[in-house]
């Protein structure tokens, strides 16, 4: 699977999918417009040091998964519990587990919520970190927040929760 690389239109914020190495800056197939590219965050085997689409070095790796399935497979579950005397939720629990642990990992970008799959899995990044969520997307009038790590997410441990 080579490297591909979603980001939102900065026009009209559709996806734009760029497979690596891009030949040239990505354009929106919608309406024309240049989407953002960095592009220098990339390791020599593959890996991610920062997004390639805005540069910032806080990225999160979470399942692949979509989550409109998941939902789905839980409300169907629960329409026909009355029905299977509540099995189907059991079975509903182990598809969906069973979905979770199968799925791949995508690597996100906090800033700009580009989404990298197919990247070499070094430096590991951790998981989502609400305290950075809050940071980037409120700034000064976060109620929690902690500073950015110096070198970004590369190597760092997951966040307690």
């Amino acid at each position: 699977m080579r490297p591909i690389v979603a980001l939102a239109c900065p026009s009209c914020e559709r996806d734009i999918r760029v497979e690596l190495p891009p030949s040239t800056s990505p354009i929106c197939s919608t309406c024309g417009e240049a989407g953002p590219w960095d592009g220098t965050g990339l390791t020599d085997d593959g890996g991610l040091t920062a997004c390639l689409a805005c540069g910032h070095p806080e990225l999160h790796t979470s399942k692949d998964f979509p989550q409109a399935l998941g939902i789905g497979i839980v409300v169907v579950a629960a329409l026909l519990a009355p029905f299977t005397f509540y099995a189907s939720l059991a079975v509903a629990g182990l598809l969906d587990a069973l979905l979770y642990r199968f799925s791949p990992n995508v690597v996100a970008c906090y800033a700009c919520e580009a989404a990298h799959r197919g990247f070499h899995a070094k430096p590991r990044h951790p998981g989502f970190d609400r305290t950075i969520f809050e940071r980037l997307r409120f700034g000064e009038r976060a109620v929690m927040g902690s500073p950015m790590r110096p070198g970004g997410t590369a190597g760092a441990e997951d966040p307690e929760h």
